[in-house]
């Protein structure tokens, strides 16, 4: 697994931290955030603010890592760090289906952040429409997605930004923008995913046994914890993820000219050295 990704140099490439292609630092830093994802996932929610989308608190961290680590090691730890949590606090067996959304958030946030809209602008248009082409959703009210459908207009915002070139001049202000951007569309597909799985993956009834009418009470309380939350993670992604990157050499922290298309590159004096 680990050479795999190691050959995936294109990726890598547009981390902000520079772990490099020595497949023993890959290791070691994926270990250590794979433990710390381990970590948040088994730590259970507050008394009271247990309803929701998330039953921990990795919704905290995952678009951040996805911001440091990019889209394929965020993927890798996130995954990996998720299975773990779910095995050492179990909670049922249809949740390690569920928990596959935090990987699909952090992948989405590592790709905004680097200014990517075009996957996360097709996997949402793929969720999105496969929950509107289902019949069930039709009679649910869209007050129960309206958190998903202000994220879906703040992507369409993102890439208009992108193309016309809307962004302030100031490097820092770009990052805290960057940094919005990607924790609220990041949070909110990992919302999605589940959504998906829910109702056009029809589990609602195979896992669950809900009826329609079911669902429809469900949908008209649905938007308010779970955006609650999106807002708290937004705002922690925020104030955490900007004092890390301010504590990060400057080199490290790719310019908003740098990030474009992937190009891969020549490997690296430690990748000779390991061959």
């Amino acid at each position: 697994m680990l050479e795999l990704i190691s050959k995936r140099q294109g990726y890598a490439d547009k981390m902000v931290l520079a772990i490099g292609n020595n497949r023993s630092r890959i290791v070691a830093y994926l270990s250590v955030f794979i433990a710390f994802v381990t970590v948040f996932d088994v730590i259970p929610m507050l008394p009271g603010f247990y309803g929701g989308i998330w039953d921990s608190w990795i919704f905290l961290f995952a678009p951040i890592i996805g911001v440091l680590l990019g889209p394929l090691y965020g993927l890798v730890t996130v995954g990996f760090g998720s299975l773990l949590g779910h095995m050492l606090r179990y909670r049922d067996p249809y949740e390690l289906i569920f928990m596959l959304g935090a990987v699909v958030g952090t992948v989405c946030a590592a790709f905004i952040f680097q200014r990517r809209w075009k996957p996360v602008l097709i996997i949402y248009a793929i969720f999105l429409g496969g929950y509107f082409l289902y019949p069930v959703t039709w009679m649910l009210p869209l007050i129960g997605i309206w958190d998903i459908l202000l994220a879906f207009g703040l992507l369409l915002l993102f890439s208009l930004m992108i193309n016309r070139n809307w962004w302030p001049s100031d490097h820092w202000t770009n990052i805290w923008l960057l940094l919005f951007f990607a924790a609220i569309i990041g949070l909110e597909a990992d919302i999605l995913f589940r959504v998906f799985v829910l109702i056009p993956g029809q589990t609602y009834w195979f896992f669950y046994t809900l009826t329609p009418d079911a669902l429809y009470w469900m949908w008209l309380t649905a938007g308010i914890i779970t955006p609650t939350k999106v807002a708290i993670g937004t705002v922690f992604t925020i104030t955490v993820g900007y004092s890390l990157l301010r504590l990060l050499p400057r080199t490290e922290i790719p310019l908003i000219e740098d990030f474009g298309t992937l190009r891969p590159t020549p490997p690296s004096a430690d990748v000779v050295e390991n061959k």
